[in-house]
């Protein structure tokens, strides 16, 4: 059990993050009037079935239980939880997207894990999402959207007569989810992801490493994630906000802190890459795949371009695959996700070998 002393550091540091974005501190946490958290968590179960449908759960078994191992670390420093299980799941999409739903049902796309390079970012990500369910952010997004509604709503999860009117609200409710809950709501989320990384043992400033690889990424290929140009606040914004939490974390604490990036590597070696979106993408692409190289002496973007990809013009979407820029030196033994052509074939595994101290 955490100490009080720790859990009061974790609130001073969201009353802290809280001032700095000019956001009133949150009340105490309470399920959504006229919904209770039953309904959350049914509300939850019958648009987890959708999700599923509407994507699939990606095919590797491995990958699905590390992305839930770590999901389920965060939530063991909760102090409330809310509700008593959480389920974490990679869903089949090519899209860069991570989203959660009432009850604790939060998923993230393996398009979103190619672009996070490490154990940490993924933390803040999962963490964020946990924030969300924590706030009840989608069930009050709920009675703001559908008003009057709301009361029926228990009765039409519950009664299959009612199933016409359950698919009405609950579309309603993954198209509002989808677009996120508005600027000061996903900042609340920022500041809960960052502190539950930290609580966890992440360094809480590979969120800010995130952002700032997603900003390069919007830049190349104007996809955006979880809908940054919708209600989300503006990635910049996001960069500024979160870094000035996560320093004032690692400044005001003296607790050790791991980003696990070969870890995070060896689990997402053979990843689809790019692709169908959902099951109802009819359009036919090649396969790609991510792939691991570890770097060799003398070893820059352009020269791994050429060697490996045969293209020296995909030196750009290397580093920032890696979150890194072209001017950024290259280390012998440091490990690249690359895009390769193709299937992935488990005979081409690249062994990595886990750091003794993992602060890469």
């Amino acid at each position: 059990m955490r100490s009080l002393k720790h859990r009061v550091h974790a609130s001073s540091f969201l009353l802290l993050f809280l001032s700095i974005i000019s956001i009133p501190p949150p009340a105490s946490s309470f399920a959504v009037p006229f919904i209770s958290k039953d309904t959350e968590l049914a509300m939850g179960q019958e648009a987890d079935k959708q999700v599923i449908a509407q994507f699939g759960l990606y095919s590797d078994k491995n990958l699905q239980l590390y992305v839930n191992s770590i999901g389920q670390k965060l939530v063991s420093t909760l102090s409330d939880k809310e509700f008593n299980k959480y389920f974490f799941k990679v869903v089949d999409s090519s899209e860069i997207n991570a989203f959660a739903l009432p009850g604790g049902y939060i998923y993230v796309t393996r398009g979103i894990l190619a672009t996070i390079n490490s154990e940490a970012e993924l933390a803040g990500i999962l963490g964020h999402e946990i924030g969300h369910v924590t706030q009840h952010h989608g069930a009050k997004q709920i009675v703001r959207t559908i008003g009057a509604q709301i009361l029926a709503i228990g009765a039409a999860i519950a009664n299959p007569q009612n199933a016409g009117e359950w698919l009405m609200v609950s579309s309603q409710m993954f198209n509002q989810i989808n677009l996120g809950y508005g600027r000061d709501a996903e900042l609340e989320s920022d500041a809960h992801g960052l502190l539950s990384a930290y609580q966890a043992g992440y360094d809480p400033r590979s969120m800010v490493d995130f952002l700032k690889g997603l900003r390069q990424h919007e830049m190349m290929s104007g996809q955006s994630y979880h809908s940054f140009q919708a209600t989300h606040p503006e990635t910049k914004e996001r960069i500024i906000k979160t870094g000035s939490l996560s320093e004032s974390i690692i400044n005001r604490n003296e607790q050790s802190v791991t980003k696990n990036r070969k870890e995070y590597l060896k689990y997402v070696q053979g990843l689809s890459f790019g692709g169908k979106k959902n099951r109802g993408d009819r359009k036919n692409y090649k396969k790609k795949h991510i792939d691991i190289y570890e770097v060799q002496p003398g070893d820059t973007f352009k020269s791994i371009a050429i060697k490996e990809l045969g293209d020296e013009r995909e030196d750009l979407t290397i580093a920032v695959m890696n979150g890194q820029r072209l001017e950024d030196s290259l280390e012998p033994g440091q490990f690249l996700k690359l895009v390769r052509p193709g299937p992935y074939r488990k005979d081409t595994i690249l062994e990595i070998h886990p750091d003794i101290h993992p602060t890469q």
